[in-house]
């Protein structure tokens, strides 16, 4: 009887195309099949069910990353990270391969990628290995919704052992603010002494103050490496904070998690009794509604024109986008018109009254009452958001509204905008956010996985008082 070939989905920008053909000639031998999404997607088909179809049939999900494949809305569609944790859920490894010097996505910057950019013949035998490494799973990742803290925790303890750590719980009584003391040896065959601090949230984030927490008691240890496993998932700017401040601390997040649970059944068996085996279930499918809605607002914000021609488009999408994010648990908001520069602007003012985590965290230490979002869709080449713009906001932000305001904007403010933003923190206590597109697509993508989208405001808070 012939083995059956792993079926792998490749997805790459056309411009990539002549890459993608040598790949597959290099690895022709492996007893892999190949889903090309060009060349399998006829005129006239959707391509979201053709998408679909060709993940659920598929073991690993190849990411050929790319100058061109930035610029590609089709590749963009795909690396969606809701869709790759969806894939995630249902046993499809994810692999990325990169291909020039191009910076991996933060939404990749946790998986293990092949670098073909520097070394094409090392880059393939990374890819190799972890081809040859891929199983076909024959169940499905539900949810954690039957965990507390303490299965958690006896979870990683028996995860950690699984995957060849000498682990050692700590104490209760002498908790130094971590679970476990792991053992292990590194690329070197030198011994290694981890500490190991597992998180498990409904759907919260990892604050920035764990990270801090962890980074100094690392220090204070004097161990190699600090692991933080969580079900949860990183902001972009905590990531950021990992990679240039804080480079003694590894995460599993919640993808990482479900991948290393699924090369150990039995661990998912003890766990999780009632996952659905593939068998038993019709295909389910890797675009639901839900991501479908947001992909179509991510798409709406990418094509809206800069500049006077799209000044009320933007506005429209910047306030679908927040209605889908925010409401409930802000209010449905009030729009405020006024002229400013032969333009008709629109402020839209968010009534917070709600019990939510971080609204009322925002609310208490900003008598934020309301929360204002202005809409600036200035382009490369015009108008800049200066000092004149915050005054605008300061002025609007009244002891009846509160002391909090956002610029949604794609363009970064300039310098005078900047410490403007500084002198009125200083004489007013007043706090302006700069929210760009990238951060409302990392909002989008949150609520999308079910994880609170207003984490990334508080991160940016947390970010300027920290650069303060």
């Amino acid at each position: 009887m012939n083995k059956m070939k792993k079926r792998v989905f490749i997805s790459y920008s056309y411009q990539d195309k002549e890459f993608v053909e040598w790949l597959q000639n290099k690895l022709k031998d492996f007893d892999i099949e190949f889903w090309y999404d060009q060349a399998e997607i006829d005129v006239g088909e959707s391509i979201k069910e053709k998408v679909n179809e060709g993940l659920n049939s598929s073991s690993a999900f190849i990411l050929v990353l790319s100058h061109s494949s930035k610029n590609s809305d089709w590749v963009k569609y795909e690396m969606n990270s809701a869709l790759l944790l969806n894939a995630i859920k249902k046993g499809i490894s994810i692999l990325p391969i990169k291909i020039d010097d191009s910076e991996v996505p933060a939404d990749l910057s946790g998986y293990l990628y092949a670098d073909f950019s520097k070394d094409k013949d090392k880059g393939l035998e990374l890819l190799r290995k972890s081809l040859l490494k891929t199983k076909v799973i024959d169940y499905e990742f539900q949810d954690w919704s039957n965990f507390d803290g303490k299965k958690f925790e006896d979870l990683i303890y028996d995860l950690l052992n699984y995957e060849g750590f000498k682990v050692q719980r700590t104490p209760p009584t002498r908790d130094g603010g971590y679970d476990f003391i792991g053992y292990t040896e590194n690329v070197f065959g030198k011994p290694e002494k981890i500490i190991v601090e597992a998180k498990f949230y409904k759907n919260q984030k990892i604050s920035m103050d764990i990270l801090r927490m962890l980074y100094g008691i690392g220090s204070l240890e004097n161990v190699n490496k600090v692991l933080l496993i969580t079900n949860s998932e990183l902001t972009n700017s905590s990531r950021n904070f990992l990679a240039h401040s804080a480079t003694n601390i590894i995460v599993w997040e919640g993808h990482e998690l479900i991948k290393r649970l699924f090369s150990h059944p039995e661990l998912v068996k003890k766990y999780f009794p009632t996952a659905t085996t593939k068998k038993k279930k019709i295909q389910t499918k890797l675009i639901d509604n839900e991501l479908q809605k947001v992909q179509e607002l991510i798409k709406k914000l990418d094509d809206c024109p800069e500049g006077k021609d799209g000044w009320k488009e933007y506005e429209d999408i910047c306030i679908e986008i927040l209605n889908y994010l925010f409401v409930p648990p802000l209010g449905k908001p009030k729009i405020q018109s006024r002229r400013e520069n032969g333009i008709d602007i629109r402020d839209a003012i968010f009534p917070n009254r709600n019990s939510n985590e971080n609204w009322k965290f925002i609310r208490d230490d900003y008598d934020a009452k309301y929360i204002v979002f202005e809409f600036k869709n200035y382009s490369e080449k015009g108008s800049e958001i200066n000092k004149q713009v915050l005054l605008q906001i300061d002025d609007y932000l009244k002891k009846t509204i509160g002391r909090f305001g956002i610029v949604c904007s794609k363009k970064n403010p300039n310098k005078s905008g900047i410490e403007k933003r500084k002198d009125i923190f200083i004489e007013n206590n007043k706090l302006i956010l700069f929210v760009s597109n990238e951060h409302l697509k990392e909002m989008l993508l949150r609520k999308h996985k079910k994880l609170d989208p207003a984490d990334v405001i508080i991160d940016l808070i947390d970010d300027f008082n920290l650069k303060f």
